[in-house]
This record gives structure tokens, C-alpha cells and sequence, in this order.
């Protein structure tokens, strides 16, 4: 993103905000399109729920993942069509049930959700189209098979064929499966679809379901840092293109991929400004606004680093909370050829107020602005911005005429 569009926003706003460029969004969109052409989208909605986001991937033929009755919401307030909303989550209770049955496809995610939906169609005399999120069988990378809170158990669907079909007023036409995210190795990724159209057969042959679709959930990953390699989308479609075919003659249904991060990570930046700076016994630190309540990601990979000291590869991550160590850059908006070594911390009243430790960045001053990247996803929404009562960063939509549009809560 350019710099002066953000120091211009900055004078203007005076304060931290999240800018997402939609031409980043539009360029993630067409290239899932143009290398899946068998596959429809979802945006996870969770990711992101930006309501100028929400509606430019409605806008461009994405549907909605939601994660909750509210992203249904969220979801029809941006016009996507009922069903392209997918209500998938574990703990619905009824009430949920009741307000989005007639609004999106829900995926029930355990045998007494289906007991749920099929009395709330009961008591309104319908009949409902549902989906089951099922815990496969599978190891993606390998190892044990483990136990999930997500959905029914693959080997249990058997010995609960005569229950499902004892539902007499909802009908099962749809399976999700998710059990991994952020996936570089698209070998990784195939081999998971290819294991999860066998599960469709055996649903459709064996527990008899009438399948309408295949949510073959998220997992497609990004790069965060030049460590890693891009995940080889062209690749991936070409193998899911030969893959498909050899299933076509017994599945003909929706085939459905999510994506979150892939479509609006690198879209969005994270800004704020320098308020303080102080030497302590030989180390230099730079005091910004909003720091882990503005944007806690960088926070809690500095608090994984400094717990796991030299292993730094070796931390799992724990999705969507941490991804990597080095998963976000921090960056000095000046003209400064000075390097020094600092750390970048934020306001509040605890040491855990981390944006980085020990970088070496341009020497900054005072009112110098900070940009961190890869700030479009599980960025806003999950961070503690009522922590100490201060101000709240704004959202800024860049629309692809550069109109900067402060985004509505």
C-alpha cells in the first residue's frame, strides 16, 4: 500500500486504524476463481466480518460461511443468497435454529442438533435440507486419529442409520468437513479432497443420504514470511480438475471450498504512531498507540517466542491466535537511514504490550508512524480493544478507486 496514502489517513484521522485494500481482496478472489473453475467459495465471515468486506466478495458470486446466527446476519445484510449461507458451528441451541432455519442451509454438528432441527421443522410443519459436519477419519499430515469437538465421528454414522433415518422432517443433502487450516503443501491438500469425495460415497451409498453438496472446508494457506513457500494454487487445481472427473459419474452436486485468510490477510495493515520513546539501561524502546489492544497477533507470537527461546520453529500453532513468529512485519514510515535496534511496544499497563522485540528499523521519532502487515484476518475482531478504556482503532475500506470508506460497526 502506498505510504502516503496512509500518512495522508493518519494526519487526517489522528489515530491507529486497520486499512484493507480491495484490490488485494479482488486479486485473491479471481485467483481462486480462475484455478478452481469446478469450485464455489464461501468467506468465512469469521475471518474478517468488515461489513465493506462482507459485501465485495458477496458482490463478486462468494457465499458466506457463517459461524454464528449474527454472520447469517451479516451474510443476508450483504445480499448473498440463501443458499450460499452455510450456518456450520458446534453449540447451536434452538433458538438459533429457529431464527436462520429459513434464512441458510445449516450444517448440524452433532446427532442432537439434528434432533434440534428436525422438532423446529416439525413444529412449523416443513421439511428441512440440512448438512452434518463429520469428523473424518483422517489424518491430514499423518499420526493418530484424534478426537474432535467438531462434528459426528466418520465411524459413528453407521450405528446411527436408524436414528437418522428417523427424522422424518429434515433430510440430510450435505456434508462439511474441516480439519486443518493454513496449508501450504497443496499435495497436503489434495490428498484431504480426495479422502473426503470418498466420504461422500460412502454417505451417499451407505447411509443413504441425497447429497446437494460437499463443504470441503478451508485450509488454504498463505505465506507469512519469506520462510515459507506460497501454497501452489495453480497446482492444487490442476490435480482437483483430474480428481473431480474420476468422481463425476457418482456424486453430480455442489462442490464448495471456504476461504478466509487467502482472500483478505494481506489485504489489510495495521497503523499507529509513535507517542513515546525511551532509553532503559541501554535498550531502546518506542511507545505506540494501541499496541496488543490494537492489534494482538504480534503480541502473542513475541509471548510464544519468548517461551519457547531458541525453538522458534518447533511452536505449533494454535490457529486463529498464532500462526508463526514472524508472521507480521513491523515497519517505520520515514526517510530515516539510520538503523537502530528497538522495541515496539504498545501503551498499556502490562509488559506482554508487544509489537516486536529487538528490531532493527529505521530510527524513529516522535509521531512517526508504524505499520504492521498481514493484519487483514483475525486482526480487528480478535483483538482486546476495550483493554484500559482507550480510543478504538478505526477500520478504513480502500475501494478500488481509492475512496477511503470508515467502515460502520
Amino acid at each position: 500500500m502506498e505510504s502516503n496514502v496512509i500518512k495522508n489517513l493518519m494526519c487526517k484521522y489522528k489515530r491507529p486504524f486497520y486499512i484493507y485494500d480491495e484490490k488485494i481482496i479482488a486479486g485473491q478472489i479471481k485467483k481462486l476463481k480462475s484455478n478452481f473453475p469446478e469450485f464455489e467459495f464461501l468467506y468465512s465471515i469469521k475471518t474478517n466480518p468488515n461489513k465493506n468486506i462482507v459485501e465485495f466478495v458477496a458482490k463478486n458470486g462468494i457465499g458466506g460461511d457463517a459461524a454464528s446466527k449474527n454472520e447469517v446476519f451479516k451474510s443476508m445484510s450483504a445480499k448473498m443468497p440463501k443458499e450460499k449461507i452455510i450456518y456450520s458451528a458446534p453449540g447451536k441451541t434452538k433458538q438459533d435454529i429457529e431464527e436462520t432455519y429459513d434464512k441458510c442451509i445449516i450444517t448440524a454438528d452433532s446427532y442432537h442438533e439434528l434432533e434440534l432441527i428436525n422438532e423446529v421443522a416439525k413444529e412449523h410443519n416443513i421439511n428441512l435440507r440440512v448438512g452434518l459436519r463429520i469428523n473424518s477419519n483422517y489424518a491430514i499430515e499423518g499420526g493418530d486419529i484424534l478426537p474432535n469437538k467438531f462434528g459426528v465421528d466418520e465411524e459413528s454414522l453407521l450405528d446411527n442409520k436408524k436414528f437418522i433415518n428417523s427424522l422424518q422432517n429434515i433430510k440430510i443433502c450435505g456434508i462439511h468437513v474441516h480439519l486443518k487450516s493454513q496449508i501450504l503443501n497443496y499435495e497436503t491438500l489434495y490428498n484431504y479432497y480426495k479422502d473426503v469425495l470418498e466420504l461422500a460415497i460412502f454417505c451417499v451409498e451407505e447411509i443413504g443420504f441425497d447429497m446437494d453438496y460437499i463443504n470441503f472446508g478451508g485450509g488454504l494457506g498463505i505465506a507469512y514470511s519469506d520462510r515459507e513457500q506460497e501454497l501452489e494454487v495453480d497446482s492444487l487445481g490442476k490435480k482437483c480438475k483430474e480428481l473431480i472427473n474420476g468422481f463425476k459419474e457418482k456424486l453430480n452436486c455442489r462442490l464448495i471450498i471456504e476461504s478466509g485468510r487467502f482472500i483478505v490477510c494481506k489485504s489489510g495493515t495495521y497503523v499507529t504512531y509513535v507517542i513515546d520513546k525511551k532509553v532503559s539501561r541501554g535498550a531502546n524502546y518506542l511507545i505506540v498507540a494501541n499496541g496488543y489492544n490494537g492489534f494482538h497477533k504480534p503480541s502473542l507470537a513475541e509471548m510464544a517466542f519468548s517461551c519457547a527461546k531458541d525453538e522458534r520453529e518447533k511452536i505449533a500453532p494454535v490457529e486463529p491466535m498464532f500462526t508463526s513468529y514472524d508472521a507480521y512485519e513491523v515497519k517505520v514510515l520515514n526517510e530515516s537511514k539510520e538503523i537502530e535496534k528497538v522495541t515496539v511496544c504498545g501503551n498499556l499497563c502490562t509488559a506482554a504490550d508487544l509489537l516486536g522485540k529487538n528490531l532493527a528499523l529505521p530510527k524513529a521519532e516522535i509521531g512517526d508512524i508504524i505499520v504492521v502487515t498481514n493484519a487483514g484476518s483475525y486482526g480487528f475482531t480478535l483483538s482486546p480493544v476495550l483493554f484500559s478504556s482507550h480510543d478504538i482503532p478505526y477500520e478504513i475500506y480502500l475501494d478500488s478507486s481509492q475512496n477511503a470508506i470508515i467502515s460502520e460497526y
